[in-house]
């Protein structure tokens, strides 16, 4: 569901804060359960490319429902987003490794005939992975997806739980261009509909419009 985007135009500062290991060793769910990792990611006045423009279904190629079909399609403004990310991560006494991120995208957006929007997206997670081959990973996630302009109020979030086996394990990635903060990673769902494959006990806490097709980041 997500991709790589590419920098353009950043201001980018990375601060990663280690006790005990170095990166490579921890990522790898050391055990010792004093080792803890921080990191935190800024980036402004930078181009995040969305998965998909946002258009009505009744245009050719519109996914999203909540879009005006006079609009056409609406797409990110270059150099206009920022982006604030934090990621902690640690391995508990009993071998737990519990891996979170806070992530807040901000930006502009623009329709087919000018008019201007403004997005924002969130994303709260937290990974709990299992000690031993094969892990199990307990996702939590809150998504949110926010877009408003042009008389458009949209909102697209979702509250979900779910669970995974990674059969090497996760290793934790801090690229700034990860959506994510772990190598192996499976999201709840690869239509909207069922769960993707790998995926159990999936959770819909809580969904509100319809993120899967109207959430492009």
């Amino acid at each position: 569901m997500r991709s790589l985007w590419r920098i353009i135009g950043t201001e980018l500062m990375v601060v990663i804060l280690l006790v005990g290991l170095g990166l490579s060793a921890f990522a790898h769910a050391a055990s010792d359960d004093s080792s803890r990792l921080e990191s935190t990611l800024r980036l402004k006045d930078f181009t995040i490319p969305w998965l998909f423009p946002l258009g009505n279904p009744a245009n050719l190629g519109g996914t999203c429902a909540a879009i005006p079909t006079g609009v056409g399609f609406i797409n990110p403004v270059n150099n206009s987003s920022d982006r604030g990310r934090k990621v902690t991560s640690e391995v508990l006494a009993d071998g737990t490794q519990v891996i979170e991120q806070d992530d807040l995208k901000t930006g502009t957006a623009v329709d087919d005939f000018g008019a201007i929007y403004r997005f924002v997206y969130k994303n709260q997670l937290v990974l709990n992975v299992s000690l031993g081959l094969p892990a199990n990973v307990n996702v939590k996630m809150i998504d949110t997806f926010k877009l408003t302009g042009n008389g458009l109020h949209m909102n697209a979030s979702f509250d979900w739980r779910w669970d995974y086996e990674a059969p090497d394990g996760v290793v934790v990635n801090l690229q700034p261009d990860a959506d994510f903060p772990v190598d192996f990673f499976i999201f709840a769902t690869a239509d909207g509909v069922a769960p993707a494959p790998g995926v159990t006990n999936w959770q819909q806490l809580k969904t509100q419009g319809d993120p899967f097709n109207c959430d492009p980041l």
